[in-house]
């Protein structure tokens, strides 16, 4: 039993992921493959086909869409940004993650680096587990993190499960090349007494999925590589054309796409 998951439910929610395949279904306007929310039904459709055991998603109208069509757990997210913040922060508060949990998301990810979340005043972005446990008490709590640090003032704060989402994401990881694999190593043999460690990030292949569990993480989240076509084209374009262009700086460049945040 992990110190932090002592709700028999929520035990069940998370072992129920064990080994498996968790795929993230995600579009947003400006993605070519964006069809007001309908291409991410049919990519979670897919995903149930193939067994996998979960679904990560974005914001809670698609969460709501995914709910209704597949019977599978979701781990969901909802992106938002903020002025002078280069890039989106996931779930940065009670609202949002509020939101999230009535669309059906029994999961709640959250943006839990070290870096500063305006809407907490300044304090670090970790500092919203605690809150969402207060408010939500029923939800699991996923943390996405970037470095070990944070994973671990993750799991001290009371996440549920830790994963190293946001490596490559933030200032300090940029230049790192992925996947985290001796960060999530370092989790699964320092953390696994308190969290689940799921692994996400820049994970390509099946062997490389089974590379996460061998490690010893409890599940493996996978998003370009089976839900991005253009993406997946763009790879083996620029391998065809000698790495003139580089698939991963479009890629990057797509987890820019934000939602605005409305006051």
């Amino acid at each position: 039993m992990k110190k932090n998951v002592t709700d028999q439910k929520k035990i069940d929610l998370i072992e129920s992921l064990r080994n498996g395949l968790i795929v993230s279904c995600q579009s947003q306007p400006g993605d070519i493959i964006h069809e007001d929310g309908k291409t991410v039904v049919t990519m979670a459709k897919a995903a149930q086909w193939a067994k996998a055991k979960g679904i990560r998603a974005n914001g809670p109208d698609q969460i709501a869409a995914i709910h209704e069509a597949v019977d599978l757990p979701i781990i969901g997210l909802w992106k938002i940004k903020y002025p002078d913040v280069d890039t989106h922060i996931i779930t940065p508060t009670v609202e949002h993650a509020k939101a999230l949990w009535e669309a059906g998301a029994k999961i709640i990810a959250a943006d839990c680096t070290h870096l500063p979340n305006p809407a907490l005043g300044g304090k670090p972005r970790y500092e919203i587990i605690p809150l969402i446990k207060e408010a939500i008490p029923e939800a699991v709590i996923f943390a996405d993190c970037a470095t070990f640090e944070e994973a671990k003032k993750s799991a001290e704060l009371g996440a549920d499960i830790v994963s190293p989402t946001k490596f490559s994401y933030t200032p300090e990881t940029a230049m790192m090349e992925p996947p985290a694999w001796n960060m999530v190593a370092q989790m699964v043999r320092e953390l696994s007494d308190q969290s689940y460690v799921i692994m996400e990030g820049h994970i390509y292949t099946p062997e490389d999925a089974m590379k996460a569990v061998y490690l010893g993480c409890h599940a493996v989240v996978v998003g370009s590589a089976i839900t991005r076509p253009h993406y997946i084209s763009k790879r083996f374009v620029d391998l065809l054309n000698g790495l003139k262009e580089d698939w991963r700086d479009a890629e990057r460049a797509w987890t820019g796409i934000v939602t605005e945040r409305k006051d």
